[in-house]
């Protein structure tokens, strides 16, 4: 280990799963340089690092490309032109639209058409319901609740209980949010996005995904989505050249230990008996981290000091 200063970063995180890979990444930097490292709690996102009050945040791949090209629905006034990406770690994530079959409701022009009084757990997303003219903050105007709520069957069970769940609206991978299957079990509809409002989305700068039959009890057919896909590790250009190569260095040769990491365990969420919960595991990543070096997915350039590593490792 190295016995110059001790380099100071500051992460940003601000949901469990960033934790967990914050606390990966920052055992496998302590390993190969000192290290003063702090979490900074809270969702400041891109323009935490423009205010220089973080070091490193977790983003979105979609998010970076817009900000740094300086167009599409998540850019800013003017590109980012300091924004960096150390490493992508693979998220097949999309949003889901489930609502409850005594709704009635059957498609997202439906809910344009009757403006019903949902109650609904709603967050993110939302440039699909714009797509059809209306916004979540429509469905308190039109007499119905909008909520947050974890994304668990216990709480998706309980609000059903009281009387509060119509719909649920957020986004879903293949690993996170027990919500998703309780929901489909329940025979919740999910809703499909059509495909003249998929393109309107596309101008915007976003992408489209799939919902595949069968990824959830009840989904019979392949469902058209949007993209939520893919966490970049995303710096400011003012980041240390020598840290950022082995951020670089620690997410390519601690890749296993990052993705065990990152599972977490919820327990009584899905009983067996009522005495007897059963464990539940789920991780926000849904596969291998595998070339995370990758420019079409990072969003934005690469850190030049991650660059160095990837170079010399001979896969850039």
């Amino acid at each position: 280990m190295s016995e110059q200063a001790a380099k100071t970063i500051r992460f940003g995180s601000s949901w469990s799963t960033q934790f967990r890979l914050t606390q990966a990444i920052g055992k496998g930097l302590a390993g190969l340089t000192r290290v003063n490292a702090t979490v900074v709690v809270g969702d400041r996102g891109l323009a935490g690092l423009e205010r220089d009050e973080v070091d490193l945040l977790f983003s979105k791949s979609v998010v970076n490309a817009h900000q740094a090209a300086g167009a599409g629905l998540y850019a800013g006034p003017a590109p980012a032109t300091w924004l960096r990406a150390i490493a992508w770690l693979p998220q097949d994530d999309r949003f889901l639209y489930a609502v409850a079959p005594w709704t009635g409701i059957t498609s997202f022009e439906d809910i344009a058409a009757k403006h019903p009084p949902l109650k609904m757990v709603g967050q993110g997303g939302e440039a699909v319901l714009k797509a059809y003219g209306f916004s979540y903050a429509d469905i308190p105007a039109w007499g119905g609740a909008l909520r947050r709520a974890p994304h668990t069957a216990t709480a998706a069970e309980d609000l059903q209980a009281q009387g509060n769940l119509d719909a649920w609206f957020g986004d879903g991978s293949a690993f996170d949010g027990s919500n998703w299957r309780w929901l489909a079990e329940q025979g919740y509809l999910f809703l499909d996005v059509s495909e003249p409002a998929m393109q309107r989305l596309e101008a915007q700068g976003l992408r489209r995904h799939l919902t595949p039959a069968g990824f959830l009890p009840g989904i019979t057919r392949t469902l058209l989505a949007l993209d939520d896909s893919h966490i970049v590790l995303t710096c400011h250009e003012r980041l240390d050249d020598e840290l950022a190569y082995l951020l670089a260095k620690v997410v390519d040769e601690h890749a296993r230990d990052i993705e065990y990491e990152s599972i977490q365990v919820t327990a009584g969420d899905d009983p067996v008996l009522s005495l007897l919960p059963r464990p539940t595991m789920w991780s926000s990543l849904t596969g291998h981290i595998e070339r995370q070096w990758d420019r079409d997915i990072v969003g934005a350039p690469l850190h030049p000091g991650a660059e160095r590593y990837y170079k010399e490792r001979g896969v850039l």
